[in-house]
């Protein structure tokens, strides 16, 4: 698997940064999704990306949802 470009890594989360999502937290929010898979083995881990930010405006909620989409569309076309 290659690595990515800045351009990229900037396009996966910019439905956050457009949300008024800031730096540290999209950080904290991409560490816990890490955390989470490698701790579930993948087990339930789909189930458990929503609620990272079930706490979250709608807006906020939709936008990392997106990201998600991005990163997995990423993964797919970097395959």
């Amino acid at each position: 698997m290659r690595s990515l470009s800045p351009q990229q890594h900037e396009w996966v989360i910019r439905p956050l940064l457009d949300a008024g999502v800031g730096l540290d937290h999209i950080r904290d929010l991409l560490f816990r999704l890490g955390f989470e898979a490698i701790v579930s083995e993948g087990r339930g881990t789909a189930a458990q990306v929503s609620t990272l930010v079930s706490d979250q405006p709608g807006h906020v909620q939709a936008a990392w949802t997106e990201v998600i989409d991005r990163m997995i569309s990423l993964d797919r076309s970097n395959a």
